[in-house]
């Protein structure tokens, strides 16, 4: 009996049997971490994996873009929020590449098909439209917050260790919406104030 009163199975799950685990494992070795346990659909998690590879990198680019075009001085925490903003999503973007490849797949980086497959949409704005700025990365970040607490839920416990990943991602994506958020109602409100200069 356990301490809570419940008997233990007859015997232990197959996970723990030491002679099937032995034998699953050597079952096709050219997959590396991808074993039979793994009950994911591979292709259907890669094509979800190179979605979210897409908008990182989307996201990473529009970041930088965005930093490089706010000069004023009064705006240059903005500026640094946007190119960590940059730094994160390529870093993340590497994470989930990697976990394709560890998949057995390759992940796109191809720029003719980043735009399309990406979920967070790029786009410019004039030197100085802070409020602009500010605005389209915010709703890029809540975009991909949404994308990836979606892709957790569909991933259940088929692939733990891709939903860990995402898991990981959002977390640092809700950080990122978040920070935004707050730059945006201190650009609104500075916008709000009679004759406030942009950017402040």
């Amino acid at each position: 009996m356990t301490p809570s009163g419940r008997e233990h199975p007859a015997s232990p799950p197959t996970v723990l049997r030491m002679r099937e685990v032995r034998d699953r494992a050597l079952f096709d070795l050219d997959d590396g971490p991808v074993t039979p346990s793994n009950r994911a659909d591979l292709s259907a998690t890669t094509r979800l994996l190179n979605v979210l590879l897409a908008s990182l990198v989307v996201s990473s680019l529009q970041y930088e873009q965005h930093a490089l075009a706010v000069r004023a001085p009064s705006a240059r925490p903005l500026a640094e929020l946007l190119f960590a903003g940059a730094d994160r999503d390529r870093g993340d973007a590497r994470l989930v590449a990697t976990r394709i490849r560890q998949l057995g797949c390759v992940g796109d980086y191809d720029p003719q098909h980043l735009s399309a497959r990406s979920r967070v949409a790029f786009r410019a704005f004039p030197d100085g439209d802070v409020v602009g700025i500010v605005t389209q990365n915010l709703v890029g970040a809540r975009v991909l917050v949404q994308t990836l607490q979606e892709a957790v839920r569909w991933l259940g416990d088929d692939d733990p260790t891709t939903r860990r990943l995402l898991e990981r991602l959002l977390e640092a994506k809700e950080t990122q919406a978040d920070e935004l958020s707050a730059q945006s109602s201190q650009q609104q409100a500075a916008t709000a104030r009679p004759g406030a200069p942009p950017g402040t």
